[in-house]
């Protein structure tokens, strides 16, 4: 088989959604005449750690981990964080509770550290990349972002060895949603837009998750932008069956951030009769910004609403399908339309009811149209008679409305044979 070199900061031991593309393409291209090496970092600062899926990590894969110098220590230090405690994804979000040191610290990473604070890992990995291709006899570079700093390496290897390279970006780079908060200076915002420029005219290749985020690409580039969305693997949902418990359940899985509001839904449970409300049980798996601490706090019904920390990934496809509803939250932030986070598609698997809050012409709203798995309402809009409905159904034991249309097109095997003939383009 050929041979292709996937960069990615995040894989196994690290959690999170960052790591589940990356891990799920090395899988299944095999099955698609391409043999995956996998170059990544050695004990990286990653938002959670799941050790469960080092078990999912393809047989006989090759692996080459690099040193890395990262800040995150010092950021730590400076911000009054444990060293051991994990950085949230939306680190950059402002917080009531943030002292002068926190401000700085969050200001130097937005003015300092560009493109991003994972910068240090550049000179390690193009050496070790350089080595990789000539000794795998690589065919094409796949560097998968963020952090796109490391499309750095990819543009590097490239250049040096001949091959040909992919860029992936998962998400905005200038208009990284979790940025604004902490305002750039002009020279930072230029260097960025630079070092954005650059990358998006060199690259052989730029694929990207969603339509609206491969629009904004395609304003910045002559060169086409070709989308390949996330999506859920059937396998992690094998053997996991579902049981009727005596509270309904709502779920959401993963992390909280400012810009995603709770507000509208927190009304619409207030307003619900309390004959109801006792029996309902909101399940949040992964940090919440202190704003929405706050909130729930402030809701008053600890029996209704659990914080929970972050699962491994495979208990938390269990207690997705052990749902009754399931919630996803567009951050309400410019150029949303292209937030299309994974977490959609795993919902998606479960056939279970997803009540999506955010712009009702998002990319994320016509998938759920698509496949008729639920409804997105805007941030404003009264949730109380969909919960209210969705609840009676519950107890009529009627079945499930979710996903029912459309899906195949979504799964990991399917989306990594389109990413194989993108690489069989890059070959031919």
């Amino acid at each position: 088989m050929k041979k292709v070199l996937l960069i990615t900061y995040y894989w196994p031991p690290a959690g999170g959604p960052g790591v589940q593309r990356v891990l799920k393409f090395a899988k299944y291209l095999p099955e698609f005449g391409w043999e995956p090496v996998i170059l990544t970092v050695e004990n990286g600062n990653y938002p959670a750690i799941d050790e469960s899926l080092c078990n999912e990590t393809p047989g006989g894969i090759q692996v080459y981990r690099t040193h890395t110098f990262e800040p995150f220590k010092t950021f730590k230090k400076i911000t009054g964080k444990n060293t051991d405690q994990p950085i949230p994804t939306y680190i950059l979000n402002q917080d009531a509770k943030d002292n002068w040191s926190a401000r700085f610290g969050k200001w130097v990473r937005v003015n300092i550290f560009l493109p991003d604070a994972r910068v240090g890992w550049i000179p390690f990995a193009r050496k070790i990349g350089k080595e990789i291709v000539r000794a795998e006899d690589i065919s094409v570079v796949f560097s998968s972002s963020p952090p796109h700093s490391l499309q750095f390496i990819g543009r590097y290897i490239s250049r040096r060895t001949g091959c040909r390279w992919i860029a992936d970006l998962r998400d905005p780079w200038t208009e990284a949603f979790w940025q604004r908060d902490i305002k750039a200076l002009r020279p930072a915002r230029f260097i960025n837009r630079l070092l954005e420029k650059t990358i998006l005219n060199a690259a052989d290749e730029l694929i990207t998750v969603s339509d609206s985020l491969a629009n904004i690409l395609r304003n910045k580039t002559s060169k086409e932008c070709q989308v390949i969305v996330n999506g859920f693997d059937a396998e992690d949902f094998k053997n996991i069956s579902k049981t009727e418990g005596s509270q309904f359940i709502i779920t959401y899985s993963g992390s909280i951030g400012k810009d995603q509001p709770l507000t509208a839904f927190l009304a619409a449970l207030k307003k619900l009769e309390t004959a109801i409300l006792d029996q309902i049980k909101v399940n949040i798996y992964g940090g919440v910004h202190q704003q929405h601490v706050a909130e729930i706090a402030a809701f008053n019904r600890n029996d209704v609403i659990n914080i929970k920390p972050y699962l491994p990934h495979r208990e938390l496809i269990t207690r997705i399908v052990n749902s009754n509803m399931l919630l996803l939250i567009i951050p309400d932030t410019p150029n949303n339309q292209g937030i299309l986070t994974g977490k959609i598609f795993e919902y998606l698997a479960t056939g279970n009811f997803i009540l999506g809050i955010g712009p009702e012409d998002c990319d994320a709203a016509k998938i759920l149209r698509d496949t008729n798995a639920g409804i997105m309402s805007s941030y404003s809009d009264d949730f109380t008679q969909i919960i209210r409905e969705r609840f009676k159904c519950w107890v009529r034991k009627e079945k499930t409305i979710g996903a029912d249309r459309n899906i195949e097109k979504y799964s990991r095997r399917y989306l990594t044979g389109k990413l194989a003939k993108i690489l069989e383009k890059q070959t031919a």
